[in-house]
């Protein structure tokens, strides 16, 4: 019997060890951060500022909006770092397309890192002034989302972004008046501008010798021509680390900008 009683106990000292091997965090494993309710609500804010005829935001309910579809949380903090809605969505509100609905929404998203709301459609709006707030921000996608008008200056505070993209499919309703904003963007890696008029645009040339990071350029169809690169067209100084360069159905004439010659780590040129 006291053989019986000392294995009794010797096997639940084993399970026990076992138990804390596999799980040393006490019911750990089923713990979830929540988002926070201000983060909540102002997800709430922007859907009830669209039109959302595909329900792409149907599980937008209840109390935790991180388990919400094409919503991020971080997995330590709780807050909203991702909002991927790329597709179907269109905005009726005047209000929202003023920017004023939205600030009140996402502009409560300080800890955003990735948005991307591309192919929806903005109704020919301008981009937001708001967006220039969100300086955590390191993707930005606004591509083919009919925006119009002149993209605003305040995008430069983002000095985080990796990946900026402006591109669009509808002929140069975007218009960029100066492109000095650019050189805020210290971190940029890939910069598409695809379709946005750049003709006559100050200071384009900086987008060439300006930001050592940058990798990737697109600038395909944006009524770009010689006189547009100003005195770099002529100059040898570029960026030596871009990879990618699309310079596509613009209007050069003559020979190739000497800015060419620099470019050494080119994989990919067209013109």
């Amino acid at each position: 019997m006291e053989n019986q009683w000392s294995l009794g106990l010797h096997l639940i000292f084993v399970t026990t060890i076992l138990a804390a091997n596999i799980n040393p965090c006490l019911g750990a494993q089923n713990t979830t951060v929540a988002c926070f309710e201000h983060e909540r609500l102002a997800l709430l804010k922007f859907k009830h500022s669209v039109i959302d005829d595909y329900d792409m935001l149907s599980s937008w309910i209840g109390n935790d909006c991180c388990r919400w579809d094409k919503v991020t949380c971080n997995g330590v903090t709780g807050n909203v770092e991702s909002l991927i809605l790329r597709g179907t969505l269109s905005f009726s509100l005047q209000e929202f397309l003023l920017g004023k609905e939205v600030s009140i929404s996402l502009g409560d998203l300080s800890h955003l890192k990735y948005l991307d709301l591309s192919m929806n459609d903005f109704q020919g709006s301008q981009i937001p002034k708001f967006i220039g707030s969100l300086k955590q921000l390191t993707y930005l996608n606004l591509s083919n989302a009919k925006f119009s008008g002149i993209i605003p200056h305040h995008i430069g505070n983002l000095s985080s972004l990796t990946t900026l993209d402006l591109s669009s499919f509808y002929e140069k309703e975007l218009v960029a008046d100066d492109m000095i904003w650019i050189s805020g963007l210290k971190s940029l890696e890939h910069l598409h501008l695809n379709v946005v008029n750049l003709s006559g645009a100050k200071n384009l040339d900086i987008v060439l010798y300006m930001i050592p990071s940058l990798k990737e350029v697109s600038l395909s169809a944006c009524g770009i021509s010689n006189a547009d690169l100003g005195p770099l067209h002529n100059s040898s100084t570029s960026l030596s680390n871009i990879k990618h360069l699309d310079l596509s159905y613009n209007y050069f004439k003559g020979e190739l900008p000497h800015f060419f010659r620099n470019m050494t780590s080119l994989q990919f040129l067209d013109l």
